[in-house]
């Protein structure tokens, strides 16, 4: 690879247009914010988030990591990080589904309406506890392993619809395992500290025993070049199973860091609620 690699952009228009989508809706949304949102009209945290989460989004997809994702196995692999922990949590920071709701019906002259949508059904029931989240881990991890299958993930190199596929499903259900982690502590029948900890960790583990097999295979498993940019094929597999391991494993490690502060932060609060005299 040399430096005119960087010149290599896709602008494939799909994941263009459906960022732009996304962007027009959250705008919008801001703007007609209802109150128990409990955000003001000033940029703050969320809409950074949002911006970050966006923007390295839409790099993994249209920018050379994209054009080379076929090439080197450890690019493959950032995309696959980006689509699968990195950009969810970012994006899913600045409560987006509700945000864009709002942006829809502000756009459709239907806000302030509270009909109940087959969407919002769905979103509900998908909180309600352990049922759903275990569902929801099963399948994020059920994905992970099996795109990473030699026979399949060979195919994704060679078609462009499959290919297509494999990343749709990592960004759908990156977003669903996060939001299973983001959100709300205080809502009914959502997850509590302990067992989004537990999802944070159950999901780690697949993450790193899938970098553990593929960083010490005795031979190369995917079906890429053989001169791989200069590194060699078993190098280059070694690589993207480092990238899966450390830089992936760093936001299930951020997320259970603030796990942790949260709830020595309740704990804190109860034991002062509790000592003699307080209040």
């Amino acid at each position: 690879m040399s430096w005119s690699a960087l010149t290599q952009w896709s602008f494939e228009p799909v994941p263009i247009l459906a960022a732009v989508f996304a962007v027009v809706l959250y705008y919008q949304g801001r703007r007609y914010q209802p109150e128990h949102v409990h955000r003001s009209l000033r940029w703050d945290l969320g809409d950074t988030c949002f911006a970050v989460g966006t923007t390295v989004l839409l790099l993994a997809l249209v920018s050379p990591i994209a054009a080379f994702d076929t090439q080197l196995q450890w690019d493959h692999m950032l995309q696959h990080v980006i689509l699968l922990v990195l950009a969810p949590p970012l994006i899913l920071l600045a409560d987006p589904f509700r945000t864009a709701w709002q942006g829809a019906q502000a756009i459709s002259g239907t806000h302030g309406t509270s009909r109940m949508t087959p969407f919002a059904g769905s979103l509900r029931w998908l909180h309600r506890g352990w049922p759903p989240a275990l569902a929801v881990l099963v399948a994020f991890s059920a994905n992970l392993l099996v795109w990473h299958a030699p026979a399949l993930y060979n195919v994704t190199l060679v078609n462009d619809q499959v290919h297509d596929l494999e990343h749709t499903l990592f960004l759908g259900l990156g977003l669903l395992f996060w939001d299973q982690v983001i959100g709300p502590l205080g809502a009914a029948a959502r997850l509590q500290l302990g067992g989004r900890a537990a999802l944070l960790l159950a999901g780690m583990l697949v993450s790193w025993a899938l970098a553990v097999f593929i960083g010490y295979a005795s031979h190369p498993l995917y079906a890429y070049p053989g001169n791989a940019g200069g590194l060699g094929s078993l190098g280059d597999q070694e690589i993207a199973a480092g990238i899966m391991w450390v830089p992936g494993g760093v936001p299930f490690l951020v997320a259970l860091i603030c796990c942790g502060v949260a709830w020595f932060d309740r704990e804190e609060r109860l034991a002062t609620r509790a000592a003699p005299g307080a209040g």
